[in-house]
């Protein structure tokens, strides 16, 4: 890159040396060489009918063109505003605008070219239709800048706006691009094609996408078959890929490409895409919030390193037929999948390239739905990653071979560590599981796992009593999303507290989503406790929820699971449109009777019963749609029976400690209006026994204690009158 500087260094003083002249812009303007032209201000109407260029550089050199205060408008979207052939040294400044030709500047077989300070913008430019990557200089697309064959340029500061290219480069080397605006347009912000050893560097290329079309053709950046080239601290987010990297059927040639610093996020397509590509280096780019992170298909030798990778619509990093990759110190949290490897069916002539050989350490992959999915990958070796807070860790199926996890920190993982479907062992030796229970450790690696020995953690921290309200600060909530389909556009999926719209305590869960394809949100609790509830059959979920949707369809699925540390799960499944659409601008109260009552039915998946539950998973679905979820009161109870309307915000939250009891228990419950509570003991037979306390409360939580050493073992019901409504609340009683 040094002597591309210096060469650039020496077009200024070259061009320095020439002579001065004024002209209005015309058709079919011939520019000598050694000419500084400034153009005289104004705005200017000029077609290019015979698509030749207004302005003229044919064969010449040592040239200024400065456009200052100068507005050229063509016709129709046809011709060049420049054309600049077999030429050296000529420089293109300070235009005010350039508008509405094919290209505002279109240069062949030249070198030495500095284009600075200018707006071409509204060129050529098409909203709907296929782009294919692979057309040569001759099907260009139209836009700001065309360059073919030509090597050591410089465009910088310029803007080049809602048309379909930027800069449009086609076998060229050693070209400049830096601090350009390139937003808006609807193919490339900069298209490259078999050009090379380019350094591109703080340009705005951002929403460079068709909104009428798959964005899956537009990038903020295209290069195929560009090797050596520099791309750093450039903004390509909100384009349909941010970076594209292509190189089927070339990938003898190493690409050793480097992308560093670059935001690719909020990409409806893929943040960073490259396929067929060796030997490139990606690090510190910002990749989350899209359709995949990185889509690195039948990719090699490439690194992967210190970018952030989160909340995007499918994987985080996904890779088929991959091989000989090192993917380390990234961040990856909050995908459906953090990486993703595997072996599809090959495409020719790849068809017998392997997926395998991947050395994947020392990043964060926290919060996702599945951690790492290997499929018929070998030979990968996965080590010194810390796994937090994931619901699955690492799934493993298909044929595999030496595949080894060592030195890996296993941390909050609701379901299993490590799930091995295939029949080869996977070796996962002196990992640290954070606990020292064996029994827990070993049931939550499902398969064949050699793993032992393992780094000793600490004794486990049961939480044997749920809470009071799980939807209070200090406890935590993760938004585990499933794949959504689609390309369209997704906001992240967000979970925090809410301390103003809350029906209970201080706070209540918000979830908020772009997504909305199966948004699973899960309590587990918090720090390194594990959870072990046990209830009878008789016990309900009790919860409430108020929504906003806005798709005008309302919700599609509605689930809620209950599953355990090893894997086992309930899934409850009800009527989105009974449940889920009346929270929609209201908080309604929601019941989940544990046995499977009606509306909700019940599934068993795994080893797993009522007497060992670890977390809880609320499930909204909406098409692809985004929408937000307030969650609050979320709490087991006793069986009980509603007198009146059970949809009345009048209706007491409320939970019994211990059930069963002895000399006492405590009552907590939530006044949501101040008012009068009656609370009295009945005996089994709906007998009326004592009346416990009468009292009127303002809004807010409370708690009781009531005495019960005047009652013998048995079964009784407390029963409470409040505000015109009626529940009974199973008791048992204890020697």
């Amino acid at each position: 890159m040094k002597t591309l500087y210096l060469l650039i260094a020496i077009l200024f003083a070259t061009l320095s040396c020439v002579s001065q002249t004024y002209m209005d812009p015309a058709d079919n303007i011939e520019i000598p060489s050694n000419s500084w032209i400034i153009f005289n201000p104004g705005n200017y109407n000029l077609p290019d009918p015979g698509n030749d260029g207004l302005i003229q550089i044919n064969g010449k050199q040592n040239i200024i063109l400065d456009g200052s205060n100068v507005n050229l408008e063509g016709d129709n979207y046809y011709g060049k505003a420049i054309y600049i052939n077999n030429s050296s040294y000529i420089e293109i400044k300070n235009f005010e605008s350039v508008s509405h030709y094919f290209y505002a500047v279109y240069i062949l077989n030249s070198d030495h070219i500095n284009i600075n300070g200018n707006n071409f913008s509204y060129n050529k430019v098409d909203s709907t239709g296929w782009i294919s990557i692979w057309t040569n200089y001759q099907q260009a697309l139209g836009g700001g800048v065309m360059m073919y064959q030509t090597q050591y340029a410089q465009v910088t500061g310029n803007t080049m706006n809602m048309q379909n290219d930027g800069v449009a480069l086609y076998h060229c080397d050693s070209i400049l691009i830096h601090d350009n605006n390139f937003d808006w347009n609807t193919s490339y912000g900069i298209r490259m094609y078999f050009t090379d050893d380019c350094d591109i560097q703080n340009n705005q290329a951002a929403h460079i996408n068709r909104p009428f079309t798959n964005p899956s053709d537009c990038a903020a950046i295209l290069l195929i078959v560009s090797n050596n080239n520099y791309v750093v601290g450039n903004d390509f987010s909100y384009s349909g890929d941010g970076i594209f990297l292509g190189q089927f059927q070339y990938s003898q040639i190493p690409n050793n490409n480097y992308f560093a610093y670059n935001n690719c996020s909020f990409s409806p397509h893929n943040a960073i895409e490259a396929t067929f590509a060796d030997g490139n280096i990606y690090e510190y780019n910002n990749c989350n919030y899209s359709h995949y992170g990185f889509w690195l298909g039948y990719s090699f030798n490439s690194i992967v390193r210190n970018n952030e990778i989160i909340g995007n619509q499918y994987s985080g990093i996904a890779i088929d037929r991959g091989y000989n990759n090192q993917i380390y110190d990234n961040e990856i949290s909050e995908n459906p999948t953090g990486i993703e490897l595997w072996e599809g069916d090959g495409i020719v002539p790849y068809q017998n390239q392997n997926s395998g050989d991947y050395n994947i350490y020392e990043n964060l992959v926290e919060g996702n739905t599945v951690a790492i999915s290997l499929k018929e990958t070998e030979h990968s070796v996965i080590h010194e990653n810390n796994f937090l807070n994931n619901r699955n860790g690492i799934y493993i199926e298909g044929d595999t071979e030496n595949d080894t996890l060592t030195n890996n920190v296993f941390d909050g993982t609701a379901l299993f560590h490590i799930e091995n479907t295939s029949s080869e062992t996977i070796f996962a030796e002196n990992n640290d599981f954070v606990i020292d229970d064996e029994a827990i450790i070993d049931c939550k690696l499902s398969g064949n796992i050699d793993w032992q020995p393992f780094i000793a953690g600490d004794p486990v921290q049961w939480q044997n009593q749920f809470p009071l309200d799980m939807a209070e600060p200090g406890a935590e909530w993760y938004a585990y999303p499933e794949a959504c389909w689609g390309y369209g556009l997704s906001e992240p999926t967000l979970v925090e507290w809410d301390y103003d719209e809350k029906l209970f305590g201080d706070a209540s869960v918000h979830v908020s989503t772009g997504n909305g394809w199966d948004i699973g949100v899960m309590y587990r609790p918090a720090g390194d406790s594990m959870a072990s509830w046990s209830f009878t059959e008789q016990d309900t979920l009790v919860f409430w929820l108020k929504s906003i949707n806005n798709t005008g369809y309302g919700f599609q699925f509605c689930n809620v699971y209950l599953g355990n540390n090893c894997g086992g799960y309930f899934k409850y499944t009800a009527s989105a449109i009974t449940i889920l659409n009346p929270t929609m601008g209201q908080w309604k109260q929601i019941k989940v009777v544990l046995s499977g009552v009606s509306p909700w039915a019940r599934s068993a998946y795994g080893n797993i019963s009522l007497s060992d539950i670890s977390w809880v998973e609320i499930h909204a679905d909406t098409w692809e749609y985004g929408f937000e979820l307030w969650i609050d009161g979320v709490r087991f109870n006793g069986i009980f029976t509603n007198y009146n309307d059970p949809s009345k915000l009048n209706m007491i939250t409320y939970q019994l400690s211990p059930n069963p009891a002895s000399d006492e228990v405590s009552i907590m419950f939530d006044i949501p209006e101040s008012g009068s509570l009656c609370v009295e003991i009945i005996d089994s037979v709906g007998k009326i026994d004592q009346v416990m306390f009468n009292k009127n409360f303002v809004t807010g939580s409370y708690s009781e204690v009531l005495d019960l050493r005047n009652y013998s073992a048995g079964l009784y019901y407390l029963k409470l009158a409040y505000k015109g409504n009626t529940q009974l609340i199973k008791l048992i009683l204890t020697d």
